[in-house]
């Protein structure tokens, strides 16, 4: 449970020195340029999430959780701060593993994360346990290209895109939006790898973690204001 709570809170939010390889050598993969003042990236904007733990094509497997996200800041590099608020009312089990520091009381949790939005994709400052910006996506990206990053204890996180159709194929609430899939590998107990859809309007779409048991937990973020 205590996996899964994690995962929840990494990929809400809307959530390396990377090696591409269609980058040039010389070329950091892990500088993200492009305009921040862009819808997505503005204070005040509120999220909604829808979860799942089992199937992701099964309806009967969403559950009952309330949570939201809101952008409460912003700084002059364009790096927004995130707040993350879920109520966990229908997973006492789950809350009950939560750190302290994220729980506000009657089984909800607030926690704040932060990322860099811009036109060209995302940073974020989570994954890695020194907490310094890492490269999420970037919108330009082709099939095959690599992001990775070697964590503080020596072990490495890859990102790798494995599906960019350049089409409307992705059903996202009543309608098709292009998006680009990444899968990440995990070095977190019982769970095998993570799973990402992003689209160059809405940014983070979908999130889900293949557990090692087979089952899977994740989500769709969808923007109520941009």
């Amino acid at each position: 449970m205590k996996t899964f709570f994690t995962l929840t809170v990494l990929l809400l939010s809307i959530f390396m020195v990377f090696s591409c390889d269609a980058l040039d050598p010389e070329e950091d993969p892990n500088e993200l340029g492009g305009d921040t003042n862009i819808p997505i990236a503005q204070v005040g904007n509120t999220a909604m999430t829808s979860f799942f733990l089992g199937d992701p094509d099964n309806v009967n497997d969403y559950g009952s959780v309330s949570a939201s996200t809101e952008i409460t800041g912003k700084d002059n590099n364009g790096v927004v701060n995130v707040k993350l608020t879920a109520d966990l009312s229908n997973y006492s089990d789950l809350y009950g593993v939560i750190p302290a520091e994220s729980k506000i009381g009657n089984n909800k949790i607030e926690c704040n994360l932060k990322f860099k939005m811009t036109s060209e994709g995302w940073q974020e400052y989570f994954f890695n346990k020194n907490q310094s910006p890492q490269v999420m996506f970037k919108y330009d990206c082709k099939v095959g290209d690599t992001y990775s990053f070697k964590q503080p204890d020596g072990t490495t996180i890859t990102r790798k895109v494995t599906e960019n159709t350049g089409q409307d194929d992705f059903q996202y609430g009543l309608m098709y939006i292009k998006t680009i899939k990444l899968e990440q590998n995990s070095t977190r107990p019982g769970i095998k790898k993570y799973i990402y859809r992003a689209n160059h309007k809405f940014g983070l779409v979908y999130f889900q973690a293949v557990l090692e048991d087979g089952t899977s937990a994740g989500g769709y973020i969808t923007p109520y204001n941009y």
